[in-house]
């Protein structure tokens, strides 16, 4: 029994990619509502087939509709407060249940708005919020493992092409100096640099133990600075990472994680810095 209760929380904090509003969500939220709209017509479950109106077909297919509103509403709340947020697969399915219960909402109210055999009733309201999960969780959950599935299989190929490349690689000495702030840091040493709000923890090697440098400084600013140091790469919206210290890549559902040399700390690559990555290694070997 323990061993089970073991599995299943392991699963759930599982890392699961973070969903940003990109094409493949656009596809896979028009997707999702194209079936659903198709299946009610033809289904026509919870008593909808008794349904005699004008513009049945229309009106019916108007519930996928308020499904892709509500998911693009999701999304666009979800780049804006949880973006930054350790995402697992608890967490997703929590905000899947928020989010079954907002369209409920939208879908009591379009169906008393505009479906004459529907009641403006606390039982209806009851209904469309159990007709909603019970009608909507096959796709969605269908397609959740999908993305999952989807994301880990693109992750884990790049991952091995990475490894490849990095194998190969001869690492030239840098022997340039960084100026920032006053501070003078041979470029050499640094291992990555990582930035909240209006300031940069800068991680180098000195004397063979990992130190860090906490600096005044916007993102924007480190990006100008280090514009003649190619050997640095933004992995991320707030990690920017020495090539040359990279000793392998490892891949997840949320994109990759970079190991460095006399470093700890492992450094995420979000999805859409994989092909950026890739570029740097493949281009220069």
């Amino acid at each position: 029994m323990q061993t089970e209760r073991n599995k299943i929380l392991k699963y759930i904090n599982r890392p699961y990619p973070i969903q940003i509003l990109d094409k493949y969500i656009w596809w896979d939220t028009f997707g999702i509502a194209l079936i659903i709209a198709i299946a009610i017509n033809l289904l026509q479950p919870f008593g909808m087939n008794e349904l005699h109106i004008n513009y049945k077909y229309l009106l019916l297919s108007g519930f996928g509709v308020i499904y892709a509103f509500v998911n693009i509403l999701y999304y666009l709340s979800f780049e804006k407060f949880f973006k930054n947020h350790k995402w697992t697969v608890k967490n997703e399915i929590v905000a899947s249940l928020v989010l079954f219960f907002i369209a409920g909402i939208f879908n009591w109210l379009y169906a008393i708005s505009w479906i004459p055999a529907f009641s403006c009733t606390y039982i209806s309201f009851l209904k469309f919020q159990y007709y909603t999960l019970v009608f909507g969780a096959l796709p969605v959950v269908f397609f959740s493992l999908f993305i999952e599935n989807r994301n880990l299989k693109n992750s884990i190929k790049y991952s091995e092409l990475i490894n490849s490349e990095i194998e190969k690689q001869v690492c030239k000495p840098e022997n340039k100096t960084l100026q920032l702030n006053g501070y003078s840091i041979n470029a050499e040493q640094i291992l990555y640099f990582n930035s909240y709000q209006n300031y940069v923890d800068i991680y180098f090697v000195q004397e063979n133990k990992l130190t860090t440098l906490l600096l005044r400084y916007t993102f924007k600013q480190l990006l100008i600075q280090l514009a003649d140091y190619p050997f640095f790469i933004q992995c991320h919206k707030s990690y920017i990472v020495n090539k040359n210290k990279i000793v392998k890549t490892e891949g997840n559902s949320q994109g990759l994680l970079l190991y460095l040399d006399n470093c700890k700390n492992t450094i995420p690559v979000s999805r859409s810095y994989i092909n950026v990555l890739k570029n740097q290694f493949t281009n220069s070997n």
